[in-house]
């Protein structure tokens, strides 16, 4: 799939570059404002909805999937964070997640789907897959050794795969057991800006935000993803992180076998290990 491609580039250009730059044990700052690579992964623990319209020959209702389906709102994954610093000046940043979840209910009232009619009061299962790889370049300002801030350019790449599946109405008034799936792999360009400062060689605070308002290809839409917390410098080389992710889409899908609509929010904490180098 290309979101793991994108992905394992991200990989490979984080390991790639000449020897690390070591800052000094003396330096009275966060050493993560100075080495080459930094590197954090660990659990997320989201907060999240689920809203998909897909049209037929009419527009339809978008079905919530929380709501309408007990599609569980908050389910613990794992995340990986990352930069390598290529220049005095510039920056690769990396952020990859991925979550999964399923439910089910006894529908409440018909849910349309596309052309296919989930009927009230039968029982209706729903699967949700969700990746988010994103990849920024950036350049920083400013000379003081303590903090920088920095604005720059990136891609998120998106991978979204559902299901619903129950009894549907047939054409000839009949019910039958039915599944119905949709999926896309959203590319799209974002801005952003970042701000670290540090005021003891043990703590970093730091904060970024992408957005993006555009038409690309078969999509058009908006995207938030923002994060902002404190690093913790245990050891020269080790420390944890814990910091607040928010990640909101709001698409438009215009395709052959999808078209209609994606709301996706997720807000949770991010606790880590990190290490610089």
């Amino acid at each position: 799939m290309k979101i793991f491609k994108l992905v394992t580039v991200a990989a490979i250009l984080f390991t790639l570059g000449s020897a690390p730059v070591l800052a000094q044990d003396s330096q009275d700052y966060h050493p993560a404002l100075s080495d080459r690579f930094l590197l954090s992964a660990g659990g997320f623990w989201p907060d999240k909805s689920l809203k998909i319209r897909v049209d037929g020959t009419e527009p339809e209702e978008e079905i919530d999937f929380e709501e309408d389906l007990k599609l569980s709102d908050r389910e613990a994954t794992w995340a990986v964070n990352g930069r390598w610093r290529f220049g005095e000046k510039w920056s690769l940043f990396g952020q990859y997640w991925t979550v999964s979840d399923s439910g089910g209910a006894a529908l409440e009232e018909d849910i349309e789907w596309g052309d296919v009619v989930f009927k009230e009061g039968t029982f209706a299962t729903t699967g949700m897959d969700l990746s988010v790889a994103r990849l920024f370049f950036g350049r920083k300002f400013g000379n003081k050794p303590n903090q920088e801030w920095g604005l720059g350019a990136g891609l998120h790449w998106l991978e979204l795969d559902t299901f619903l599946q129950g009894q549907i109405l047939t054409s000839e008034g009949d019910l039958e057991f039915g599944r119905q799936t949709v999926s896309a792999e959203v590319p799209l360009p974002n801005i952003g800006a970042w701000y670290g400062y540090s005021w003891s060689p043990k703590w970093l605070f730091h904060a970024r935000v992408d957005w993006l308002s555009a038409s690309v290809g078969d999509y058009s839409g908006g995207l938030w993803n923002a994060q902002a917390g404190v690093d913790w410098s245990i050891w020269r080389h080790f420390g944890v992180s814990l910091y607040y992710n928010f990640f909101q889409l709001d698409v438009d899908i215009d395709k052959s076998d999808w078209r209609g609509k994606a709301e996706s929010t997720q807000h949770g904490p991010f606790l880590a290990i990190s290490t610089s180098w």
